[in-house]
């Protein structure tokens, strides 16, 4: 059972309101960067990072050029206005995770080092986050050839006791929409990480009825009403390699794109992260991310072998 948002730690409730972005501030929240440098700083003095609620005056400690004092304490006087909007957020179903949690997926934190979300907002079948999975990635329409892979590739990882990391999907032709159908049918714990605010992903009928009856875990790192934009659909992809345990890369462009970019950033981090398939109907694109680190598989068969 996960627990409810009223349940969080110090340090924990610390971290979101050092970031919160659902309440309206004289003072901007804490960047990724700048949230992890305090992190550091603090851990750096044995202080933990929830004293700073209990003792205001820590935070002259810990402060900066960039992050003052005052906007530190500024950001830890909202608890009231926080409080309310996250409530707000409990009884919607929707956690709010921070990144210090013991509940947040902790290869995110890993992998991503500072430019790792302070948190995430997530909905439906939450405990899915702690699990190891397969994140499948790829073009959003990569043809026929693309889609078999995608579905083997989730057999595969149900057999080995994986769960299943994709985007978000509203379109039934789209790579994501067919791993998610897939593995649905066959009962795997599944992870959908949006490019949108959780609220604007969640209006889609059958997505929000998947999120209610837990057969899926709807995560987002943005602003529960924010939309989808082209950085946010970057940031999202660099998040799918991070929470994979292996990433397989169905289909990419060689050398452009959303999808080549996220994934050529994840070879050079941890080549080993990485798996394409080389076979005779890949798109250019797979080989040349086999020539850039990725593993390479002579055919989708061949997965099996690396998730056991």
């Amino acid at each position: 059972m996960t627990a409810s948002n009223a349940e969080q730690t110090d340090t924990a409730r610390a971290a979101l309101l050092l970031s919160n972005r659902l309440t309206r501030l004289d003072v901007a929240p804490l960047k990724a960067r700048e949230f992890w440098s305090l992190v550091d700083r603090t851990d750096g003095l044995g202080i933990d990072l929830g004293k700073l609620l209990s003792e205001p005056s820590l935070c002259d400690s810990v402060a900066t050029d960039d992050v003052p004092a005052d906007r530190l304490r500024s950001l830890l006087d909202a608890m009231r206005a926080f409080a309310f909007e996250v409530e707000r957020l409990d009884e919607a179903g929707v956690h709010l995770l921070a990144a210090l949690d013991t509940r947040f997926p902790p290869m995110l934190r890993d992998r991503m080092g500072h430019g790792c979300p302070p948190h995430l907002f997530a909905a439906g079948a939450v405990d899915g986050l702690g699990l190891p999975a397969l994140s499948i990635v790829g073009h959003a329409d990569g043809g026929d050839w693309a889609h078999d892979v995608a579905r083997r590739a989730v057999a595969a990882a149900v057999v080995a006791g994986w769960s299943i990391a994709t985007p978000d999907s509203s379109d039934a032709s789209d790579l994501a929409a067919t791993t998610i159908d897939e593995a649905l049918a066959c009962d795997a714990a599944l992870v959908a990480l949006a490019a949108a605010g959780i609220n604007q992903v969640a209006r889609e009928p059958a997505l929000r009825r998947l999120v209610q009856s837990n057969a899926i875990c709807l995560a987002s790192p943005f602003a529960p009403d924010a939309s989808a934009s082209g950085a946010t659909v970057r940031a999202r992809n660099s998040m799918l390699h991070a929470l994979g345990s292996l990433t397989l890369v169905v289909s990419c462009a060689d050398g452009t794109g959303p999808t080549w970019a996220a994934a050529r950033e994840a070879v050079e981090r941890e080549p080993g992260s990485v798996v394409t398939v080389v076979d005779a109907q890949a798109p250019a694109g797979n080989m040349a991310l086999a020539d850039l680190g990725a593993q390479r598989l002579d055919t989708i068969d061949d997965l099996h072998g690396l998730l056991v």
